[in-house]
């Protein structure tokens, strides 16, 4: 994956030099030029030149190709405005040229996203056959990728291994050290630990804020108190790691008011603060939707069940005035 991240940046540095509009094309909201779509229409045009060339049919066949299902003429009409529009060009040998540099960046990008495609489906097998993963994806906010992690870190002998979760704890670097001497007291940062598992369980523990209700009190209780963003986190990786090898070694199942300790039948027990009105997958859809000819903010609002200044705000981006 690292090399997948490191292929787009060089490709992203490579199209800044000679052409701009390509990167602005594909935005992190419809996944960026790792997207099958962006990266099949640079295959057949890597220059602006080349791009402007590039007809209506020719670009639905290409997103077609890509896998694009809904409003491929309007994404296919809004590619070829943004590839037509005037714009500052290279001399045609020079860009040439760094269009087969890009091509060669397009084709290191696609086997990074090949190689880290099939790394993902062989972790989620091991993962998936692993005898704690029932018990570890009953958490929520661990998906695949940071069960496996946590998995791989903690093995599945935890007893043997550990003998605690204390030790445990410890070994995850989320165990405070304590110094005393006389009347001070010094409470540090435990630098000796597995620094994968740590990172892994600072990322866990963030995951979990969103979507865990103890864990968001707890939080918020500790960021209250003082505590820095980091500091508030590794304690509630410590909770998570000491309720992970409880959950492991009696083998039941992860429950949030019990590692938190309330009830989740009283009226005063934590809850998650709302979320946001619409996710990343509708929020594209509903540009799909403005973008067709026709579609008014009112219908498209009426159609996901929101107000109009939602639409306004959420998928324009702007505020109504």
């Amino acid at each position: 994956m690292a090399r997948r991240t490191e292929a787009l940046h060089a490709l992203r540095a490579g199209l800044m030099r000679i052409w701009p509009a390509a990167v602005s094309a594909w935005p992190a909201s419809v996944g960026g030029l790792r997207s099958a779509q962006a990266r099949a229409v640079l295959a057949a045009a890597s220059t602006p030149r080349a791009a402007a060339r590039l007809d209506r049919t020719a670009l639905v066949a290409l997103l077609s190709a890509a896998g694009r299902k809904r409003s491929i003429q309007n994404e296919a009409e809004r590619l070829r405005m943004i590839f037509h529009r005037p714009a500052m060009l290279l001399d045609p040998r020079v860009e040439d040229a760094e269009g087969l540099r890009i091509s060669h960046l397009l084709a290191a990008l696609d086997h990074a996203v090949r190689r880290a495609d099939d790394l993902e489906r062989d972790l989620e097998r091991h993962y998936a056959a692993h005898r704690f993963h029932p018990l570890v994806t009953g958490v929520p906010g661990i998906g695949t990728v940071l069960g496996a992690y946590l998995l791989a870190e903690i093995g599945g002998r935890p007893v043997d291994r550990f003998g605690s979760g204390r030790s445990l704890a410890a070994y995850a670097g989320v165990a405070p050290v304590t110094w005393a001497s006389g009347q001070t007291v010094r409470v540090a940062f435990r630098r000796a630990s597995s620094r994968n598992l740590r990172s892994t369980l600072h990322t866990t523990a963030f995951s979990l804020v969103g979507h865990s209700p103890g864990t968001h009190a707890y939080y918020t209780m500790r960021r209250s108190a003082g505590d820095a963003h980091a500091t508030a986190l590794r304690k509630v990786g410590r909770k998570v790691v000491l309720c992970l090898y409880h959950c492991m070694t009696t083998e039941l199942p992860y429950d949030d008011g019990a590692a938190f300790g309330y009830d989740p039948a009283d009226n005063g027990a934590p809850s998650l603060p709302r979320r946001l009105p619409l996710d990343e997958e509708q929020i594209v859809l509903a540009r799909d939707m403005l973008a067709a000819p026709g579609t008014t903010v009112t219908a498209t609002a009426r159609t996901f069940g929101v107000s109009t200044q939602t639409i306004y705000r959420h998928v324009l981006g702007r505020y109504r005035t």
